[in-house]
């Protein structure tokens, strides 16, 4: 990672304004397959940073600056960039992605060049690069705010840099870009030269065509940087410094990773804490980027929120709570325990130690107790869950009450079964319920019963195996709910 050399020259003119959106545009992002310097059969592009593929990050971006259409030039097998894309951004670009294959492209402006069918007839094309997930939307606009301006041929970031190796360095006279030197043909004295090519063009859509097809077909990496000359022939380029040069900054091996990971969840934790979340201890709390937080929620230290993850207003979670992939309504309480996949009600409360497994609703104001267990099931709405059950496979209804200790025994170790429990059924603890089995509406069971057929509706069930309980007055102890589920 790299940060804003001293001594750099001021930032770009004012007069550069930003574009409201990419409406118009093509974006071209390359996503190169090399792994080597990862160490990983998994191509570089396609690792996390804060809990998102680089590409998909970048995908993600340009579909918030409105950009009309997106191109990813795939040198990583396009079934796996397809896999890391995912139904969601489809559904929300539409025609406007394609993914085409450029693994067997020789450099980046043959990469590219393998776009054009692809592309449509937009007038301006943006290309940029997968493996800088820190470039900003701010930045992208201004890029094609400042091309549309000056009506160049070619406009192109640069940065200036502490640390310029890697880079291709701005050559200029009289303050006029007049090319780029490949960092192997940089000589001793320019070596040091914090001016780079950062990577990221903005091009008048016919010039570039007609100037990747004219360069020579060659590996170097780099090979973009030869359409500055081309431009400069012309006489339409421009150079447009970016404002902050961590932008830039490209993920080439783990410890770079790991840079980019921790500044990106600082901008996350930044950002939702101006919008009206509280964050207690931040650097302990790690949410991801593709997570939503609505106003007045209070985050605990140690929770994890990864995934895509939507949380309500008006919620208290943690500490050291887990929530993956979930929908999170207002009001809820969470303590330290694990949920993925599910979906939260509003005002639902979650004691400590439990788990909410995937495919799970949890409907407004119910109440799990410590340590129970939802697996693929319904809880309907004020349920309470007693502490140390377990419910897979099943719908609950409303009003239920879950004695402590209650599990439906979904497995006969062949098949899953699922389990039906009505409104207003009061489960003793303990109660097991052999799936398949119905507990009808109203219907109660006592402390221990094992239930293995359907409950009538209002029916009182006791024993093992559990029998409708003859009529008469109750026993005490008869439907004994011990530690139920309601708290104290």
């Amino acid at each position: 990672m790299t940060t804003r050399a001293r001594g750099a020259p001021p930032l770009s003119s004012p007069k550069t304004t930003a574009v409201t959106s990419l409406a118009g545009w093509t974006a071209l992002v390359l996503a190169p397959g090399d792994a080597v310097r990862m160490q990983s059969a998994t191509p570089t592009v396609l690792h996390a940073v804060a809990g998102v593929p680089m590409l998909r990050l970048v995908c993600d971006l340009l579909r918030e600056a409105g950009c009309a259409r997106t191109i990813v030039v795939a040198g990583a097998p396009p079934a796996s960039v397809a896999a890391v894309l995912g139904d969601g951004l489809r559904d929300s670009i539409g025609d406007g992605l394609d993914i085409v294959d450029a693994q067997d492209a020789e450099g980046s402006a043959n990469a590219a060049l393998r776009a054009r069918a692809a592309a449509g007839e937009h007038r301006n094309v943006l290309i940029l690069r997968a493996d800088m997930p820190l470039i900003s939307t701010r930045t992208l606009r201004e890029l094609a705010g400042r091309h549309l301006g000056e009506s160049r041929v070619l406009t192109f970031l640069t940065a200036y840099l502490t640390d310029p190796h890697g880079f291709g360095r701005i050559l200029r006279r009289n303050g006029e870009v007049r090319g780029i030197i490949h960092e192997r043909d940089l000589t001793g004295a320019m070596r040091g030269q914090p001016e780079v090519n950062a990577g990221l063009y903005a091009a008048d859509a016919q010039w570039l065509w007609e100037t990747l097809a004219a360069l020579p077909a060659n590996a170097n990496t780099d090979a973009l940087g030869d359409l500055v000359a081309r431009a400069v022939e012309r006489g339409g380029v421009e150079a447009y410094q970016v404002h902050e040069s961590i932008e830039v900054a490209q993920v080439g091996d783990r410890l770079q990773l790991a840079q980019a990971d921790r500044i990106l969840r600082d901008r996350i934790r930044d950002r939702l804490m101006r919008e009206g979340v509280t964050l207690i201890d931040p650097p302990t709390i790690y949410i991801d980027a593709g997570v939503e937080i609505a106003s007045d929620t209070v985050l605990l230290p140690g929770t994890h929120v990864t995934g895509r993850t939507r949380i309500g207003s008006g919620c208290r979670i943690g500490p050291n709570a887990i929530l993956r992939d979930m929908v999170i309504g207002d009001r809820c309480e969470i303590g330290g325990s694990t949920l993925e996949g599910s979906t939260l009600g509003e005002a639902v409360t979650v004691g400590p130690y439990c788990h909410v497994r995937p495919g799970s609703t949890i409907e407004r104001e119910v109440h799990l107790g410590n340590y129970a267990e939802v697996k693929a099931s319904r809880i309907g709405a004020r349920t309470a869950v007693g502490h140390f059950s377990y419910i897979g496979d099943a719908d609950v209804g409303a009003d239920v009450n879950v004695g402590a200790g209650s599990i439906t025994a979904n497995y006969d170790g062949e098949a899953k079964h699922r389990t039906v429990i009505g409104d207003g059924v009061h489960l003793g603890s303990d109660t097991i319920m052999v799936a398949p089995v119905t507990v009808g509406r109203g219907a109660r069971t006592g402390a221990g019963a094992v239930v293995v057929d359907d409950v009538p509706e209002g029916a009182t069930v006791i024993g093992v195996p559990a029998r409708v309980r003859a009529a008469g007055p109750p026993a005490t102890g008869d439907a004994g709910t011990g530690e139920g589920g309601h708290p104290a």
